[in-house]
């Protein structure tokens, strides 16, 4: 074999092999920024889902709405920002994410009451239960 077709030979099966990795990383790369997104998505979702289950209800204002840019069934997802009032201690802040239905994104607005469900044992961890103020029925 004469030098020129070995290198021939070399040089083709490294083009192979490097346009074998591009495919790759061009193909792992964006599924496991996708999986990343999916599993925080999906994690937040069962939180939310275990507080709603057995955390303790409470009033709260929102302070502040922020799209993600996230959305789900063309629900949009929000970050909020929230002043939670407790009927027992102090009063505290905290941040939450929820799916917002299209029909109730005017609902979410500065100064808006919710209601919410938090872990007593750590306050970073809530979950909105209703939109809009309590309806307390009258007794008569």
């Amino acid at each position: 074999m004469d030098p020129f077709g070995l290198v021939g030979i070399l040089g083709s099966g490294l083009v192979t092999v490097l346009v074998f990795l591009c495919v790759c990383v061009s193909t792992v790369v964006p599924l496991g920024v996708a999986g990343f997104f999916l599993y925080r998505m999906f994690k937040n979702m069962n939180q939310n889902s275990t507080l709603i289950k057995i955390g303790v209800s409470a009033p709260a204002v929102i302070l502040n709405a922020e799209d993600t840019g996230t959305t789900m069934n063309e629900s949009p997802q929000v970050r909020l920002t929230l002043q939670v009032n407790p009927a027992f201690g102090p009063s505290f802040q905290a941040v939450t994410t929820t799916f917002v239905g299209r029909l109730q994104i005017g609902m979410i607005t500065p100064g808006a009451h919710v209601t919410v469900r938090y872990d007593p044992n750590d306050t970073t961890k809530v979950a909105i239960e209703s939109l809009g103020t309590p309806v307390i029925k009258p007794t008569l």
